[in-house]
């Protein structure tokens, strides 16, 4: 993975802090989550790929077989946001790629009407329709 500029490592550094608050107690200190409560987000096809489906996570929630991913989107900003999906996509020796607020911004858009978190398969299905 390229090195994080400085502005895409401020957002990692941020990121780290809102996982401590928010994420940390579920998915744990190493992202390896807990079982029947929150999957792994090391190695996730969900937290790695495409930055905008993790963005839909986050900020409406999301029900499976692990348990019932609650939504942020309404506490945290789309900085926040950013910024911590930025630290899980670069945090234990991942590479995925940074993510910025106007990605989140765009998602929240295109996704404002939603009322129910997402399932197993909506997402899935989102990232089989994601061209490589």
């Amino acid at each position: 993975a390229a090195p994080l500029t400085a502005d895409e490592r401020r957002r990692f550094d941020s990121g780290q802090e809102v996982y401590r608050n928010v994420c940390q107690a579920c998915h744990q200190p190493d992202g390896r989550g807990q079982d029947k409560l929150a999957p792994p987000l090391i190695g996730s096809a969900l937290t790695l790929g495409p930055a905008d489906i993790a963005a839909r996570i986050l900020l409406h929630g999301k029900e499976g077989t692990t348990g019932l991913m609650p939504p942020v989107g309404s506490v945290l900003g789309d900085a926040q946001l950013a910024d911590v999906l930025t630290y899980v996509r670069r945090a234990w020796g991942q590479t995925g790629t940074p993510v910025d607020a106007a990605t989140v911004a765009s998602v929240r858009a295109r996704t404002k009407d939603r009322t129910r978190p997402w399932t197993d398969a909506e997402l899935k299905a989102l990232v089989s329709a994601t061209p490589r």
